[in-house]
């Protein structure tokens, strides 16, 4: 089957942000490592993001005039889309291990699915379907049920759907015509404020405390999350929201990747039969062709 320029640049996008988010896990226990707090990595990592999509702006001279609505709608967006849910998954992670809590957090396709299909009237196609139901399927294979708690559980699931109003977001709110890199200056900038208050109240208010903690900082800022953030933010205009959240199901197999690459955590065959699910997932979700997703 052949796309459009347009529709492989979407998948290439939503792709390439997974990967980038895939490997911030890795980077962060680095920096962690370094002897950085978590409410401090946090402000660090929307406040530089914010300086270089300021950079950025400024060289390519974008306009930052934004409407009210605006405004107003990408406040609630960053703080809601990043700052609620990296905050429950956070909390969920003392209740229950680490890989359930993301599985729990990548059901979010589902309900953009679902958001789509009954709010928005998208038409549902068999293809759709088949890609959801396998990543999920994916995605309990690769997870760790050997300690369930019912509350980490509500956390880790309630991270997911804030995070689908997100991603729907991106492609219906009145900020989804905004320059990407606006976008991310935005969200960096609401989000380094409100993490700044809370690691200011903890008394964790801090600059990285090493020249490696500063060097691997600037790499999570300038790639896991302002490229990150930039690329799938045109992902979702290119491909919709429903799509786009499909194939970035990805970023959980890049981060499993990365952790037996690089911490050689063990990889077993039940692992890799979820990651291979999750791989034909995206791969339906890209060759359907629903109908147009209403603007």
């Amino acid at each position: 089957m052949s796309f459009s320029t347009s529709k492989r640049n979407g998948v290439l996008a939503v792709v390439s942000a997974s990967v980038l988010y895939g490997f911030l896990p890795v980077f962060v226990k680095e920096i962690l490592r370094e002897g950085m707090t978590d409410a401090a990595l946090v402000f660090n990592q929307f406040l530089f993001t914010s300086v270089f999509a300021f950079i950025i702006i400024r060289r390519l001279k974008i306009s930052l005039r934004v409407t009210v609505r605006e405004m107003i709608e990408l406040v609630l967006a960053a703080f809601i889309g990043y700052g609620m849910t990296t905050s429950l998954l956070t909390a969920s992670y003392s209740l229950i291990p680490v890989g359930l809590a993301t599985m729990f957090l990548f059901t979010n396709p589902l309900f953009v699915n679902l958001a789509m299909i009954v709010i928005f009237r998208e038409k549902a196609t068999p293809a759709r379907g088949f890609a959801m139901v396998t990543a999920v399927a994916g995605l309990i294979l690769m997870a760790d049920f050997s300690r369930l708690h019912s509350g980490g559980i509500l956390l880790a699931v309630l991270s997911g759907i804030i995070y689908a109003a997100y991603v729907i977001a991106n492609k219906k709110c009145s900020f989804a015509r905004l320059d990407p890199f606006v976008l991310v200056f935005y969200v960096g900038t609401v989000n380094a404020f409100f993490f700044g208050l809370s690691a200011a109240v903890k008394g964790e208010l801090a600059l990285p405390p090493t020249a490696r903690a500063f060097c691997l900082m600037v790499i999570v800022a300038l790639f896991c999350t302002l490229a990150g953030v930039f690329l799938f933010s045109t992902g979702v205009r290119i491909l919709g929201a429903s799509t786009a959240s499909v194939l970035n199901m990805l970023e959980p197999v890049v981060s499993l990747a990365a952790g037996t690459l690089i911490y050689h955590d063990p990889l077993g065959l039940k692992i890799l039969a979820g990651c291979m699910l999750i791989v034909i997932s995206g791969m339906a979700a890209v060759m359907d062709r629903p109908r147009k997703e209403l603007s």
